[in-house]
C-alpha cells in the first residue's frame, strides 16, 4: 500500500503513540513531584517536627532542673542540666537550624527565629544561675539569690514564650505535613486517572480504527479474497468497478478489469473449441501474454486443423484400402460411434441403426459364445481383447470374416464405462489361412500316417521275423521227421501271416494319399488268431496260457492293418512283461453290454497277470513315444505310442489299469 489506507492507518497509529507519549511524560512528572514531596517530608518536615518536639521537651526539663537548682544545689540535677546545656541543646539546635534552612514557609522561619532567640536567652540565664549559685554560701546571700531569681524568672518567661511558639510552629508543621500528604495523594490519584484515561483513550481510538478498518479495508479485502479463491477453483464471477481512489479501489478495479478480460478469453476459447476460428477479442495491454497466447493458439489451431483434416482424409483412405474401421461405445449413455470404413464393413450406414445390439445380431450363432467369453475375460482381467469371427453384413447379408480388437475403460469399481477399438475385414486373408491350414493339416496327417506306417512295418514285420527265425532254429535242431513236418507246417502258416501283413501294409500305403481311413467289418477272432500265430514261439517259450473269450461271430468295423497291429502289440506286451515267478496268463474279451458312452459299439479287453506298471509314476506318460517302464532290453517305447495313435485314428479310446506285481488290463473302445 502506498498512500490512502496507509496514511489513514498512520494517523491512527500516530494519535495512539502521541497519547501514550504525553500520558507517559505526565506520569513521569507526577512521579517526580511525588518523589520530591516524599523527600521533603522524609528529610525535612518529619525530622524538623521531631526536633521541635524534643527541643520543647528539653526546655521544659531545663526549666524544672533550673527551678530545683535555684532553691537547692543537687548533684544529680546538676549533671542532667549540664548534659542538656552542653550536649543536648547544641545538637538539637544545630540539626534544627540545618533543617530550618530548607523551610520555605516564611512564618515557620520567623517562628523558628524567635524560638532560637528565646532559647539562646534561656541558655544564657540558666548558665548565669549555675554560675552565681556555685557554692553553698551563695544560697545565703540575698543579693545573689535575688539575681538568681531574676535570671530564673527571665528564663521561665522565655521558656513559656517558646512553649507557645513551639505549639504554634508544630501545628503549622503538622498542617504543612497534612498538606504535603494530601498533595501526594492528589498526585497519585492524578497518576491513576492519567493511566486509566490513556488506556481508555487508546482502546477507543483502536476500536474506532478497527471499525473503520473493518468497514473500509477488511470487508472489501475479504470480498476480493472470496472472488480470488473462487477464481482459483476455476469459477469466474464478474466484479463491478469501484469509485474509491485508495488501494482497495485500485485493487478492485484491477480485478474487475482482469475478470472481464478472463471472461472474454473464456468466451473466445469456447468458440475456438467449437471450431469458430474467426473469433477475436481486444488485448488488455501490450503485456497481455495470456491473450497473446490465445490468439497465437487460434492461429496455430487454424493451421493444425487444416493439417488434421488432410491427415483425417488420409486416414480414411488408408482405412478404406486396409479395410480397417474404428469404433467407440459409451456404455453409460449407450452412444455408439464408428468410422466410414467400419460402417462399410458392417453394412450399416444410418445413425439410428448404429447400435451394439445390431452389431451383435450380425455375429453368426456359432461364434456368439466365443465372442461373449472373450469379452467377459477381457473385463475380468482388465486387458485388451482380440477376436476373429464371421458376421453377416447388415445390408447385403454376405458373410465375411472380421478381426476385432478393443480396450475397455473401467471406473474405480471395475465397471466398464466405454469401449474403443478397431474392426478389419480379413475375409481374403482368412480364406487363404483356412486353405493353408487345411493343406497343412492334410500334410501333417499324411506325415503322421507315414510315420505310423514305418512303425507298423518295423514292429509287425519284426514279430513275424522273430517267429520265423525261431521256427527255423527249431527245425534245424529237430531230429524227428514228424517234428520237422509240424515245424514246417508252422513255417508255412507264419509265411501266410507275413503275406497277410504285407497285404495290409500295402493297403495302408495306398491310404497315405488321403485323409480317409478305410474300414470294413472284421471278425475279432480272426485277427486274434493272426497275433497268436505270430507269437507262438514266445508263447511256447514262456508257457503262456491264452484265454480267448471272444466269440467267432464278434465283428467290428475297423481298418485291418490297424486292428492287426493293435491286437499284436497288446498281446506281445502281455507276454513280454510276464511275471518271472508265475505262469503267464493272458485273457482276451469283447463286451457289448456297457454304457453307450460316445456311441462306442464295443470294448476289446486284454488282461495279464504280469509285473504290472506303477501308474502313479508312469500313468501320465504311458503312451509317450520312446517311453519304457521296465528294464527289458527289447523295449523300444514305440508299441503303445503306435497303438494309441491307431486307436485315436479310428475314433476310439484306449484306457489302462494296472497294479505292481498283479497285472495290467488294456481296454480299447471301438466305434
Amino acid at each position: 500500500m502506498n498512500r490512502g489506507i496507509a496514511s489513514k492507518l498512520f494517523v491512527t497509529y500516530f494519535a495512539i503513540i502521541i497519547t501514550i507519549i504525553v500520558s507517559g511524560l505526565f506520569c513521569l512528572y507526577v512521579l517526580r513531584m511525588n518523589q520530591v514531596t516524599n523527600e521533603e517530608i522524609t528529610k525535612v518536615t518529619l525530622p524538623s517536627l521531631d526536633e521541635l518536639k524534643e527541643l520543647k521537651s528539653l526546655m521544659l526539663d531545663a526549666k524544672k532542673l533550673t527551678n530545683s537548682w535555684a532553691f537547692a544545689k543537687n548533684k544529680r540535677d546538676q549533671e542532667k542540666l549540664n548534659s542538656i546545656l552542653i550536649f543536648d541543646f547544641p545538637a538539637l539546635i544545630g540539626g534544627l537550624r540545618e533543617h530550618g534552612a530548607e523551610w520555605k514557609n516564611k512564618d515557620e522561619v520567623g517562628y523558628l527565629g524567635q524560638i532560637m532567640a528565646n532559647n539562646d536567652s534561656v541558655i544564657k540565664n540558666i548558665t548565669t544561675i549555675t554560675t552565681i549559685l556555685n557554692g553553698d554560701e551563695a544560697y545565703v546571700n540575698d543579693t545573689i539569690m535575688e539575681q538568681a531569681e531574676n535570671h530564673n524568672y527571665a528564663a521561665n518567661k522565655k521558656i513559656l514564650a517558646n512553649d507557645k511558639l513551639f505549639a504554634t510552629l508544630i501545628a503549622i508543621k503538622n498542617q504543612n505535613l497534612a498538606t504535603q500528604q494530601q498533595h501526594i495523594a492528589s498526585l497519585l490519584k492524578m497518576l491513576y486517572i492519567t493511566i486509566f484515561s490513556t488506556i481508555v483513550l487508546a482502546i477507543i481510538i483502536s476500536f474506532i480504527s478497527l471499525r473503520l478498518s473493518q468497514n473500509k479495508v477488511i470487508k472489501p479485502l475479504l470480498d476480493l479474497n472470496k472472488i480470488i479463491l473462487s477464481m482459483a477453483t476455476g469459477e469466474v464471477i464478474a466484479v463491478p468497478g469501484s469509485a474509491r481512489s485508495d488501494e482497495i479501489g485500485q485493487m478492485q478495479n484491477a480485478i474487475s478489469k482482469m475478470v472481464n478480460g478472463v471472461i472474454q478469453k473464456i468466451n473466445f476459447a469456447e468458440q475456438i473449441g467449437k471450431g469458430n476460428y474467426d473469433q477475436n477479442f481486444s488485448l488488455l495491454s501490450g503485456s497481455d501474454k495470456l491473450g497473446g497466447a490465445l490468439l497465437s493458439m487460434r492461429d496455430d489451431l487454424v493451421k493444425a486443423n487444416k493439417i488434421l483434416m488432410e491427415q483425417d482424409q488420409q486416414l480414411k483412405d488408408a482405412q478404406r484400402i486396409a479395410k480397417i474401421g474404428n469404433y467407440s461405445y459409451n456404455s453409460i449413455d449407450k452412444k455408439f460411434q464408428s468410422s466410414t470404413t467400419f460402417d462399410e464393413i458392417m453394412g450399416i450406414y444410418k445413425d439410428e441403426d448404429k447400435t451394439l445390439d445390431n452389431w451383435m445380431s450380425l455375429v453368426l450363432p456359432e461364434f456368439k459364445e466365443q465372442v461373449y467369453n472373450t469379452a467377459i475375460k477381457s473385463i475380468k482381467e482388465n486387458a485388451p481383447f482380440s477376436e476373429q469371427y464371421v458376421i453377416k453384413q447388415y445390408d447385403t447379408g454376405k458373410e465375411i470374416w472380421v478381426a476385432v480388437k478393443g480396450e475397455n475403460i473401467l471406473d474405480e469399481s471395475g465397471k466398464v464405462t466405454s469401449v474403443f477399438g478397431t474392426m478389419q475385414d480379413i475375409t481374403e486373408s482368412k480364406t487363404l489361412e483356412i486353405d493353408l491350414n487345411q493343406s497343412y493339416r492334410i500334410a501333417t496327417e499324411q506325415n503322421k500316417r507315414l510315420s505310423n506306417f514305418s512303425y507298423i512295418v518295423s514292429h509287425n514285420l519284426r514279430m513275424h521275423t522273430v517267429n520265423i527265425n525261431g521256427l527255423l532254429k527249431l527245425y534245424s535242431v529237430s531230429k524227428k521227421e514228424q517234428e520237422k513236418e509240424e515245424i514246417f507246417e508252422m513255417l508255412l502258416k507264419a509265411g501266410e501271416r507275413l503275406d497277410e501283413t504285407l497285404f495290409h501294409l500295402n493297403e495302408v500305403t495306398a491310404m497315405q494319399g488321403t485323409l480317409k481311413v478305410e474300414i470294413e467289418p472284421l471278425h475279432l477272432s480272426t485277427y486274434i488268431g493272426h497275433a497268436l500265430d505270430a507269437l507262438n514261439v514266445q508263447i511256447a517259450a514262456k508257457n503262456v496260457i491264452i484265454q480267448n473269450n471272444v466269440k467267432p461271430e464278434d465283428t467290428v468295423n475297423y481298418n485291418p492293418a490297424y486292428l492287426d497291429s493293435i491286437i499284436l502289440n497288446l498281446i506281445s506286451n502281455a507276454i513280454k512283461y510276464s511275471h518271472p515267478e508265475r505262469q503267464p496268463v493272458v485273457s482276451i474279451d469283447f463286451f457289448r453290454e456297457f454304457h453307450h458312452l460316445n456311441n462306442y459299439s464295443g470294448i476289446l479287453q486284454i488282461s495279464d497277470n504280469g509285473i504290472g506298471i506303477n501308474m502313479t509314476l508312469n500313468g501320465h506318460k504311458l503312451f509317450g513315444m520312446y517311453k519304457t517302464f521296465h528294464n527289458n532290453k527289447d523295449a523300444k517305447g514305440l508299441g503303445l505310442f503306435m497303438t494309441k495313435y491307431q486307436v485315436d485314428a479310428m475314433g476310439g479310446q484306449i484306457t489302462v489299469t494296472s497294479e505292481i506285481n498283479k497285472g495290467t488290463t488294456f481296454k480299447v473302445f471301438i466305434k
